[in-house]
């Protein structure tokens, strides 16, 4: 494949991640060329009925709409949690009733430690619940200044890329103090005894929740004071909502390795693995020092690369990485790689990967062509019919016998049918437990 037309491309499609879509109602009229105002779209059509409401949280029925990421609203007794993209909401309703339950379980068996956990899992307990250093940006520009004063740069230097091997443009976040470091302790043996905790109780050291940190700063102190039960609580949840590749041994390899390594052996064990796929190494270093990324999502992300073994250029991927700026593109890119590796897994195997800025495209051993898009809503506006349309007509000439759409969330009524009369197979919340 010639991967110079491939990137021209595919770099149409990126523009979606950054329309300014807005909240609502559907005015869709199902002809050819119909578009629509960004639609309303219910709860229980995003998320699973198990991740909804729990004794320990509710999400709010109203979702708002920023870019292509939903807008989430969640409750608790911790505290009221904004959440920007569905990949973040399942993260904190997951931490939200792990430390609800783990909180419990201290009280039957350690009060005065439950104490302590309680004043910083419950403090502030009805105002917003802070987030560390993240914030909501999302990524989200006007589309016409991103149009104006980005997509013919990156088209040059798209071509650039395809000409001249090894050379890249680094993201916003390429580089500098990475904030998820400074939040393991300098001690060493505290660090050890939080990477413990962690993962003991399925938590992620490098989370942006303050609530989070705190309570396993604290379990680490009393673990170091010589508690050795501390961060042993017993947590019963139901099964987490998305799918395990390799029937979870990816996930547990990278939980495993990131609660026995420093922040620094975990950045030599990705290095190593991605210099043994043939990745250049300016390449692989602007990735595992970027800063929008935790060393979590740099080993997921490395895990995923490795366990696709045989699939020409992975280095695209992070290619395509290099343009996150916070940690909502970062859990996208995450997602975008665990899509693929699913796919390569249950679908069909993957040959190749290509990159076109923010977007991936995968091909297959039966010439199929596969995109996986980090998006929690694709509706029909012009923009969406010119850019599927292009896309459609360069499938049809590089004569893909199916083009498939990999979703983290969902398409509208509207965008689901005319992408079916352009022939794109979409596999909405492909990451979702069958």
């Amino acid at each position: 494949m010639n991967r110079s037309v491939t990137s021209r491309a595919l770099v149409a499609l990126c523009i979606l991640a950054w329309l300014p879509w807005f909240s609502g109602p559907v005015r869709a009229q199902l002809t050819a060329n119909a578009h629509e105002n960004p639609p309303r779209v219910a709860l229980d059509q995003v998320l699973p009925e198990t991740s909804m409401q729990s004794g320990e949280h509710r999400v709010g029925d109203t979702l708002g709409l920023k870019g292509t990421q939903f807008q989430f609203s969640l409750d608790s007794d911790q505290g009221r949690y904004e959440a920007l993209s569905i990949p973040m909401v399942l993260l904190r309703i997951h931490e939200i009733r792990t430390l609800a339950q783990s909180v419990d379980a201290f009280q039957r068996d350690n009060q005065r430690l439950a104490a302590q956990l309680r004043g910083v899992v419950y403090a502030g307990r009805n105002s917003s619940v802070p987030i560390l250093g993240t914030g909501l940006s999302g990524g989200s520009y006007a589309y016409n200044d991103y149009l104006n004063n980005n997509v013919g740069q990156a088209v040059e230097d798209l071509e650039r890329k395809s000409k001249r091997q090894g050379q890249f443009a680094g993201g916003a976040g390429a580089g500098g103090e990475n904030m998820y470091e400074s939040w393991v302790p300098t001690d060493p043996i505290l660090a050890s005894h939080k990477r413990a905790v962690a993962m003991q109780l399925d938590l992620d050291i490098y989370s942006s929740n303050t609530r989070v940190q705190a309570f396993l700063d604290t379990l680490a102190r009393a673990r170091g004071g010589g508690n050795r039960n501390a961060g042993m609580a017993t947590v019963a949840l139901p099964n987490k909502p998305e799918i395990r590749v390799d029937q979870g041994r990816v996930e547990f390899a990278v939980r495993s390795s990131v609660a026995r390594k420093t922040v620094r052996e975990l950045y030599i064990q990705n290095e190593a693995a991605l210099k043994a796929m043939g990745i250049e190494p300016d390449l692989y270093h602007a990735f595992l020092s970027h800063r929008a990324f935790s060393p979590r999502h740099k080993t997921e992300i490395t895990a995923y690369l490795v366990y696709m073994n045989g699939v020409s250029n992975r280095g695209a991927l992070l290619r395509s990485a290099l343009g996150a700026n916070d940690e909502v593109s970062a859990l996208g890119y995450t997602r975008m790689a665990r899509m693929l590796a699913f796919y390569h897994e249950t679908t069909e195997r993957l040959t190749g990967l290509v990159s076109g800025g923010t977007v991936l495209m995968a091909t297959t051993a039966s010439n199929n062509m596969v995109m996986a898009l980090p998006f929690d809503l694709v509706w029909w506006s012009a923009e969406s019919d010119r850019v599927f349309t292009s896309l459609a007509k360069f499938a049809d000439g590089k004569a893909f016998k199916l083009r498939e759409l990999l979703m983290v969330g969902i398409g509208s009524d509207a965008a689901r049918i005319q992408l079916e009369r352009r022939r794109f197979v979409v596999r909405e919340r492909f990451l979702f437990s069958r």
